[in-house]
């Protein structure tokens, strides 16, 4: 069990030595002045301030008020205990004015300030807890408006319905399942759920999914514009605002007819069954046979139910589905600063050309796994790969300031990797398996494209001069521009290797990084950060 970190900040022992009888229940930590407490408490996470005033009772709820205004003393609970000799006008008033939860004059009951303390850190943590449920409603309704463009393009219908039930919006998906527009569809069958709907049951339904504040699904049979019957599996779902009052409900519809002629077959099949087994009793064989058929397409039809699930689940590619729960929106994005690194196989048309194709693609499967696996450790993106190439970056999509590091860390590795990995494939040629790596820090574009299968992708001129780096660079080395080189030079230990021309024409300084500096390297090799260069790159 954790125990609560309690911080007991003035001159009077008897406090300590109360709660340390609690065993542990409480982790106790120890300050002589509230004027050490600001710094104190930025290098130590606290739950509960216990503030000791004594002669100084005026002073020192001015100093907690003026604390209290700090955001990172806002959700810390204080409790006040008045050790004050003298009496002190409005003390109690004084001290909740101040910004304390609580106040205890001394030589309270060891009891009741125990449970005083237990329900201050409690109550913090139910706030805290209240607070990032109402963010979470919020980014979920925020989102809901959002999806549309999406919703659009899924084979799925999608209906969003106000709190009475009243149809206000469907996607293209609600056109090509019904044959119906929108406003046809509301002409003809009425403008609510209740109206619309051909299941016998939907007003319990909907009354169950306002009650639960649950998905609820139901099937029903409808004709479309042409005149043709289909069977829908519809998913009603209620969307709830932070306290607690359905803003809209979304019915995602699904076409499930060859479904249900299938399931009417096999219910057909079952009791053409029931009927032989009562009629020939001694054909067991066959019976068992028949019934292992049934069971058999039963289970694919279970199978079949959990692809449209699931198919609900993932009708937006991965990355547009984690931009928009992330980020809210998938527009295109700008960053100010990425690190972008390129990596090619020297001589690979050379090594490969007596290769079978299944061998190429075994041997870059082995050196692209574990490049996957360095730079996921690195807080890099892979952005895609290209025959031979490897391109990947870092900054994006969510931005940091220490990517030039990562991403020059990360190159060292894999260069380490490829120099120790032999692959299980022998090429004729004898030549061995090296790669160069050129990297570049700049700014880039990013953004989905594509329309039936999306692609996410950077761009700009910070990718050109990544590229270029690469193509300069030479075996077994990584080539760094001169911006990388600024941000990196204090702790990496490089060597300069002259100017490049650009496609534009401009002249760049190159460097090769060696190694971490010895100061900051926790291995020989220079590969691996050690603490202290791990706490300078956490403070950036």
């Amino acid at each position: 069990k954790v125990s609560n970190r309690v911080l007991i900040v003035g001159n009077d022992t008897q406090y300590y030595d109360l709660l340390s009888k609690c065993g542990s229940k409480f982790d106790i930590l120890t300050l002589k002045r509230i004027q050490d407490l600001a710094d104190f408490v930025l290098k130590q996470k606290v739950e509960l301030v216990l503030l000791i005033t004594d002669e100084n009772f005026i002073q020192d709820v001015d100093r907690l008020k003026k604390l209290k205004q700090k955001s990172e003393f806002a959700n810390i609970p204080i409790i006040l205990i008045d050790n004050s000799p003298y009496p002190i006008p409005n003390n109690i008033q004084l001290a909740f004015q101040s910004g304390a939860n609580d106040y205890i004059k001394k030589n309270g009951e060891e009891i009741e300030l125990v449970a005083r303390i237990e329900l201050a850190i409690k109550q913090q943590k139910h706030n805290q807890e209240l607070y990032l449920e109402m963010i979470n409603q919020k980014e979920l309704l925020g989102m809901m408006d959002k999806m549309s463009l999406f919703m659009d393009r899924a084979d799925n219908s999608f209906i969003i319905f106000n709190p009475n039930g009243e149809i206000e919006w469907a996607n293209e998906g609600f056109n090509r399942l019904y044959g119906y527009s929108l406003n046809d569809f509301k002409t003809k069958y009425g403008r609510t759920i209740f109206e619309a709907s051909k299941n016998s049951e939907i007003s319990s339904k909907v009354e169950q999914c306002v009650k639960t504040k649950k998905s609820v699904n139901y099937v029903a049979e409808c004709q479309t514009s042409s005149g043709e019957y289909k069977w829908i599996q519809t998913t009603f779902t209620p969307i709830v605002s932070p306290l607690g009052n359905i803003e809209k409900f979304i019915a995602i519809e699904t076409d499930i007819t060859k479904l249900k002629e299938t399931e009417e077959a096999l219910n057909q099949k079952n009791e053409y069954m029931i009927a032989l087994t009562n009629h020939l009793k001694s054909s067991n064989a066959l019976l068992e046979e028949q019934q292992k058929e049934i069971n058999a397409q039963y289970k694919a039809l279970e199978e079949e139910r959990k692809k449209s699930d699931d198919l609900l689940l993932n009708i937006l590619p991965f990355e547009v589905a984690r931009q928009l729960k992330s980020k809210g929106e998938a527009k295109p994005r700008s960053y100010k600063l990425a690190s972008v690194l390129f990596l090619d196989f020297v001589n690979f048309t050379k090594i490969t050309q007596d290769l079978p194709p299944k061998d190429i693609v075994h041997v870059l499967d082995s050196y692209f796994k574990e490049f996957d696996d360095i730079i996921e450790k690195h807080f890099i993106e892979k952005i895609k790969t290209i025959g031979d190439a490897y391109m990947c970056a870092g900054g994006l999509p969510l931005s940091n300031r220490s990517n030039p590091f990562n991403v020059v860390l990360a190159g060292l590795e894999i260069q380490n990797f490829v120099r120790g990995f032999q692959p299980d494939v022998y090429a004729s040629s004898g030549l061995k398996w090296q790669c160069r790596i050129g990297i570049h820090s700049g700014d880039v574009i990013s953004g989905v494209v594509g329309k039936k299968k999306y692609i996410y992708d950077i761009w700009g001129n910070t990718v050109n001069l990544a590229a270029r780096m690469q193509e300069e660079g030479e075996i077994g080395r990584v080539n760094i521009s001169e911006v990388t080189h600024e941000y990196i030079q204090p702790y990496f230990e490089c060597d300069f290797r002259g100017k490049v021309e650009t496609k534009g024409g401009d002249m760049v300084n190159m460097y090769f990084v060696n190694r971490l500096k010895p100061e900051f390297s926790l291995d020989n090799y220079g590969i691996v950060p050690n603490e202290a260069f791990t706490k300078i790159m956490n403070s950036l």
